[in-house]
């Protein structure tokens, strides 16, 4: 059986293997997206991606893409299931939204 202090001395060391990440949200982001526009056609849903980038990796520093509901269900779920993202806070999956309520 261990002992206290040697108990203490664990929780010591697996404390010390947590790692801490700092995050400033008063910086001007280099990626910025929106979604200002969303198109019901029949069955399907689509929306207007914008993008607005300073990274060098882009080819363009603005631009916008269509993607269906589907496409955001599906990043969801593959960014749940890559252990790479494991950890981190994804935020649940959008709602479909419903352009026949009342």
């Amino acid at each position: 059986m261990a002992t206290v202090p040697k108990l203490l001395q664990q929780q010591e060391e697996d404390h010390s293997k947590l790692r801490s990440v700092s995050v400033d949200l008063n910086v001007d982001p280099l990626l910025q997206i929106d979604i200002p526009y969303a198109l019901s056609e029949r069955e399907k849903v689509k929306f207007t991606v914008h993008t607005k980038t300073t990274l060098p990796t882009f080819q363009s520093p603005e631009f916008s893409v269509t993607r269906q509901h589907e496409d955001f269900v599906w990043l969801h779920d593959t960014l749940i299931e890559t252990t790479d993202y494991a950890g981190l806070i994804i935020p649940p999956a959008p709602a479909k939204p419903d352009f026949n309520g009342p």
